[in-house]
């Protein structure tokens, strides 16, 4: 197994107790290494299977893991009982588990949490652009990152904001609630709390192992301290030039932090690189070397030199567009299927190689891709474009998600409040008045519900309406207890009513069909026990976790969203001052070295060519503005940077060869 290794990775794998901090450079086969010493640990026998944790941030990463994991063990069946998962779920579990069984904590969905929030800042007469739900929520998210409460905003002149959030907070603890951030921080205070409950939880594990270890908070690294406290046992790997979430709390200094709090730790450096050429690594080391990073990796390859970069300075976001669509064309060899079957046998071997897959076209924000959506279109290049939004996040799978929270655990008053009438089943605000009103004196939402279908004061209908939604949620109590989860949701959409009522809605079918298949993850095991894991997963699906590698289609998303993702052929556009970089006046240096790592993380997506655009004027809300080329290209070392200007494109007109469908 050692012998797929080059010495670095070796060394890592090898490594069997103390700290270990691996800096893992992009393309230098971190999920390689990780992969591989948690199957040495457990093939040598250095740990049992179950006392090794995994922990990584997105549900698909662990996934992935636990994927080529499975290839490595010489039992493979084991695979289930090596706990691998996120932050999150592991620490709801964890949560779950030592919480008083009648008391049943549920994640409030990002949805509620708004709702709540803004009826917070109603009843307070907040408004302006402070205090949009939106905002509040990131800024109290930031707060619980930090570990910081209410009184710790208040003794920091943040008095508005410390009302906002304790009112909140308190409005989630009395109703069982928990938001994301509350997974991690409830946790970690109930450790510090209960040194029983902690102790017991650090007898779990003996190694502990953290990919993306650079995405970390303060939080989350307090969560790895205290849970490693005793053995110390502690490998993380990540990379401090991808640190690119400080607007969730991340910061490359917990590096520092962990170097200090752990000092016997030993340092592996991963620089060989087997995704890039050393042109694309060249000017991507040059551009982060402005850091000044002394945690950096200079990543190198045994690769061809590869083709020089290319930089088209265009005139306007329209012609920027449709110079990606030449360049694409140019590289497939027409637009259409068609096209490209016609001219096969005659283009080059340059304009042979690559196929619409090939393409990813990386933008800052998602306002960019309008124009570029329009030129594709009148192409005929296939596309598909990844949203702000997980596709499943959508009032038709709140409403579903709903029905199954209310189903597990009928005391929650806000879930019935969702589904009360919805879909529409004739029962309007007097009977909700009705029904709040005797929550309000004390009887449980169930016994209310109860109460309702049997009101003789309540119109004939109400009473059926009522009745025949206690029927839909006992039924799916009892389906809980028997079906998968997958099997659930299904039997769920149908008997709600939502299947029908949404029959004509393309965006909630498509938002079902993403939720069944994350559901079919969760294997064979009554939904009663899956349903809270998946629940709190659906918070950590990020839009590139949507990217479908087998469509034939060019790949379009933010910079962001393209982070753990590579392309034989990347496009960064907009490489425009004050859209990449996209700072402030009011910010610093760290705001400007972040949006260097975000650029320096989509140039090291490309495998075989990076292209890259600037534009004189582009279209902000409607009104053209002027525009300078980023300083970023000025540190894109000179020999490794091919620049065209492209002649004003004229009209093309429309193909006479009919765009053959790909479905």
């Amino acid at each position: 197994m050692l012998e797929d290794l080059n010495e670095p990775q070796r060394l890592a794998v090898e490594h069997s107790e103390g700290p270990l901090l691996i800096l893992a450079g992009a393309g230098t086969g971190k999920t390689r290494v990780l992969t591989y010493r948690l199957a040495h640990l457990i093939e040598n026998k250095l740990v049992k299977p179950d006392q090794v944790l995994a922990v990584t941030f997105a549900r698909k990463a662990a996934l992935e893991m636990a994927t080529r994991l499975k290839k490595l063990l010489s039992q493979p069946s084991r695979i289930g009982e090596i706990p691998i998962g996120t932050f999150h779920s592991l620490s709801g579990s964890l949560l779950r588990e030592s919480t008083n069984a009648t008391v049943k904590l549920e994640l409030l969905t990002e949805a509620k949490q708004l709702d709540l929030i803004k009826e917070i800042l109603q009843k307070l007469s907040l408004s302006g652009p402070d205090w949009q739900p939106l905002e509040v929520s990131r800024k109290i998210s930031l707060a619980k990152g930090r570990l910081l409460s209410p009184d710790d905003l208040a003794s920091d002149n943040d008095s508005q904001l410390a009302t906002v959030y304790r009112i909140y907070q308190h409005t989630l603890e009395k109703d069982n609630f928990l938001d994301f951030d509350d997974l991690i921080t409830r946790l970690v205070l109930r450790w510090e709390g209960e040194p029983k409950l902690l102790s017991r939880h650090q007898s779990l594990y003996k190694m502990i192992l953290v990919d993306e270890f650079q995405d970390v908070n303060e939080a989350q690294y307090r969560w790895l301290q205290l849970l490693a406290q005793p053995h110390r046992n502690l490998c993380v790997v990540g990379d401090t030039d991808q640190s690119i979430y400080s607007f969730r709390g991340s910061h490359i200094a917990i590096f520092q932090q962990f170097q200090e709090d752990f000092p016997e730790a030993r340092v592996i450096k991963l620089e060989q690189n087997y995704r890039s050429s050393q042109r694309i690594l060249q000017a991507a080391g040059e551009v982060i070397s402005h850091n000044g990073n002394p945690l950096t990796c200079k990543l190198w390859s045994e690769a061809d030199p590869g083709s020089p970069l290319r930089l088209g300075r265009l005139g306007d976001d329209k012609q920027e567009a449709r110079f990606i669509v030449d360049e694409i064309e140019r590289l497939v060899g027409g637009s259409s299927h068609y096209q490209i079957y016609q001219r096969k046998n005659l283009a080059s071997p340059e304009e042979s190689q690559y196929g619409f897959s090939d393409f990813a076209v990386l933008y800052r924000t998602h306002a960019q891709s309008r124009p570029l959506v329009e030129a594709f279109s009148s192409a005929g290049i296939p596309f598909q474009l990844l949203g702000e939004k997980a596709p499943f996040a959508n009032p038709a799978a709140d409403g579903l998600l709903a029905y199954l929270c209310y189903a597990m655990d009928t005391s929650s008053s806000k879930n019935l409040q969702v589904i009360f009438n919805y879909p529409p089943r004739g029962l309007g605000d007097k009977a909700w008045q009705w029904l709040a009103g005797e929550i309000d004196k004390g009887t449980s939402s169930w016994e209310a519900l109860r109460l309702a279908s049997r009101n003789r004061g309540f119109p004939v209908r109400y009473q059926a309406a009522t009745d025949l939604l206690r029927r839909a949620i006992i039924s799916l109590q009892n389906l809980m207890v028997e079906l998968p989860l997958a099997e659930l949701l299904a039997r769920a959409w149908e008997e709600t009513g939502l299947r029908q009522y949404f029959a004509e809605a393309a965006s909630a079918q498509e938002s079902f069909r993403w939720l069944y298949l994350l559901a079919g993850l969760y294997g064979d095991k009554p939904a009663v026990q899956t349903l809270p894991p998946f629940l709190d997963d659906l918070t950590q699906w990020r839009a590139g976790d949507f990217f479908d590698p087998r469509a034939d289609a060019v790949a379009m998303m933010t910079l962001h969203a393209a982070k753990g993702l590579e392309f034989p052929v990347v496009f960064i556009c907009g490489l425009d001052q004050d859209l990449l970089p996209l700072t402030h006046k009011n910010q610093g240096q760290e705001a400007l070295q972040e949006e260097r790592r975000l650029f320096y993380v989509a140039m090291t997506r490309a495998r075989h060519r990076l292209i890259l655009s600037t534009v004189d004027r582009r279209s902000f809300y409607g009104e053209y503005r002027t525009c300078k080329p980023s300083t970023f290209i000025k540190e894109i070392p000179d020999n490794s940077l091919e620049e065209i200007s492209p002649p004003a494109s004229k009209k093309k007109k429309t193909p006479k060869e009919k765009q053959l469908t790909l479905f």
